[in-house]
């Protein structure tokens, strides 16, 4: 195979992750924002590679499902290590030349990484390449053990021998195998250990060309995923990468250790992002914006110049200068229209805010289309849902909605239409009308006397309140 079209990448992904403790396969729990196998299967890209291949488990279908049409996958039909995972793989690698192994519980593991690890193998290709690193918390890995001349003469597993040393050179399961020098060693791989597992660990040190190593520069790429305390040092420190490249791009970031950002958001230059700002998932934010403090925006895109405050945003679009007070919920399918603005304390799903259009106070806005200038005053709702089917408002430019309306759709309000406060809409206003719909109001003179003194029966009290 040659250099230009890249290795074949074999990702092992067949480990039941028990210590996860979990119905999901291991491999589709997410570290910011994308479940690990994502992860992998993005750095094997930068490497444009003839293909990855994927081992899994037979008991696995929600992890064949998410690698549908993406990558080859192969069974290991019996849980006995990592070595006979790679065998699993072998007729589907044989001839195809040297080949790059990963683990799929290292997340953090870049693309940039690979490259410098397949540049190092050998011209003759016989050579493999073992990725390692020096640490001080060495637990869970293979211990990386050198010869006279400082080749590499031994990995030993944790689970075997716990390493002494305060800081110790280690395995990070990462390599580049030749073929057919990988078989070979493989055959002389045993399970004589506290595991009675094939160890893949073992076979470096037994192939015929010898194993190179590489030592990783970040050390934050080696972390692995195996139960939920180190799910959440991994979402830390991929957060912690991503806000690293939010700053280097101009964005303001207030407290990184309170601010929570998926790894595949995009914030425009001289935004600042305040304390204890969530962003997760597919979330766009254009230049000049300042989210928070305590903002959660979920798979959002928002123009320049735009204000969110302590409010949710989830599947919305903001267009340039939108304003978002706090307390407030803006849900799926909703475009909020250059310059308009939401108060406090109102909630908003599948409707359209045309430019300059205001919902200052305690609303519900559902399934309606908004125009220009609109004013809606505060506690108004719109009542959407006929206990059968959701159906359309529609306010026309300039309209005034009194406060405490209920507009009962299906209906309209005219352009420059007004309703009067407390008004129950339930036909269409006609452009620059004034609708009123409210019970005339009637006064009781002395009522609060009689009514407290409670000398008389309530029904004759009653009965004299309605002549």
């Amino acid at each position: 195979m040659s250099d230009r079209s890249g290795p074949r990448v074999v990702i092992l992904a067949a480990g039941r992750g028990t210590r996860m403790v979990s119905s999901r396969t291991k491999a589709l729990h997410t570290v910011g924002g994308l479940p690990m196998i994502e992860h992998l299967l993005r750095a094997a890209a930068g490497l444009s590679p003839a293909s990855a291949l994927v081992v899994t488990a037979p008991d696995q279908p929600d992890l064949e499902k998410y690698l549908a049409g993406r990558a080859e996958v192969v069974h290991q039909l019996q849980p006995r290590g990592s070595g006979e995972a790679l065998l699993a793989a072998r007729p589907h690698l044989e001839g195809a030349g040297p080949f790059i192994v990963l683990p799929v519980d290292m997340p953090l593991l870049t693309a940039d990484t690979l490259r410098r690890l397949w540049e190092v193998r050998g011209a003759g290709g016989g050579e493999g390449v073992l990725l390692t690193c020096f640490t001080e918390t060495p637990q869970g890995y293979g211990q990386v053990r050198r010869g006279p001349g400082g080749e590499l003469a031994q990995i030993v597993e944790w689970a075997d021998h716990p390493a002494s040393a305060a800081r110790v050179e280690v395995s990070c399961g990462v390599y580049v195998f030749p073929q057919p020098g990988i078989w070979a060693a493989l055959e002389r791989v045993t399970s004589d250990n506290s595991q009675g597992e094939r160890y893949l660990s073992w076979a470096p040190q037994l192939l015929p060309g010898g194993c190179r190593t590489l030592e990783l520069e970040d050390t934050s790429e080696m972390l692995q995923v195996n139960d939920r305390m180190q799910l959440a040092a991994a979402e830390r420190a991929m957060c912690q990468r991503t806000l690293r490249r939010l700053m280097a791009q101009g964005v303001t970031v207030r407290d990184p250790w309170s601010t929570w950002v998926d790894c595949d958001v995009e914030v425009g230059q001289d935004t600042v992002l305040e304390p204890a700002t969530v962003l997760r998932g597919q979330v766009r934010v254009g230049s000049d914006c300042v989210i928070g403090p305590f903002a959660e925006l979920i798979d959002c895109q928002l123009g320049d110049r735009c204000r969110v405050e302590r409010s949710q945003l989830r599947l919305c679009r903001l267009q340039e200068g939108v304003q978002v007070g706090p307390f407030n919920r803006v849900r799926s399918g909703t475009v909020l229209g250059e310059g308009s603005h939401l108060g406090t304390f109102t909630e908003i799903v599948r409707s359209s805010l045309g430019p300059g259009s205001q919902v200052p106070h305690l609303s519900y806005i559902g399934d309606a289309e908004l125009g220009a200038d609109v004013n809606i005053g505060a506690g108004s709702i719109t009542a959407n849902w006929d206990g059968l089917a959701k159906h359309r408002t529609a306010v026309g430019d300039g309209a005034r909605i009194g406060s405490d309306t209920v507009l009962v759709a299906p209906v309209s309000v005219g352009r420059r239409g007004y309703t009067g406060a407390g008004s129950v809409i339930t036909k269409d206003v006609p452009a620059e009308a004034l609708a009123i719909s409210r019970g005339s109001q009637r006064n009781l003179e002395g009522w609060v006397g009689r009514h407290r003194a409670g000398a008389r029966p309530v029904a004759e009290v009653q009965a004299e309140e309605s002549e």
